[in-house]
């Protein structure tokens, strides 16, 4: 499992790539990664390193914070999987929301009837 600057940064590499290499700077990163991340150039080089040698791209060179990078099959499947993983969370989220609203209303309806109940009898 990733973090998420480094998912962020494999995001970046993934998109529109179908594998070819591409020439990034470090500042292509820093403008697609989102503000929240508090991403750094350490942080980026840090998880670029990090995707290198675990096989998610594959770095043909690297000079000054410019690289040549390519996304590999591996780093591919992991986006995909996360974002099913994450659509997972979001539909299991939203049933757990329903079941729990309809119980509370439940509740409230049965309240409401056991208080209003013995002034109509």
């Amino acid at each position: 499992m990733l973090d998420k600057l480094t998912a962020a940064v494999l995001g970046v590499v993934n998109e529109g790539s179908d594998g070819s290499y591409k020439v990034m700077d470090i500042s292509d990163f820093l403008s697609a990664l989102p503000g929240k991340l508090g991403a750094d150039e350490a942080g980026v080089e840090s998880a670029i390193k990090y995707l290198s040698e675990r096989a998610y791209i594959d770095v043909r060179y690297s000079d000054k914070g410019t690289y040549c990078l390519s996304s590999l099959p591996k780093g591919r499947t992991y986006a995909e999987t996360a974002a099913e993983e994450e659509a997972k969370r979001k539909k299991r989220g939203g049933f757990f929301a329903l079941f729990f609203g309809a119980l509370a209303g439940a509740f409230l309806g049965a309240l409401a009837a056991g208080l209003i109940l013995p002034f109509l009898l």
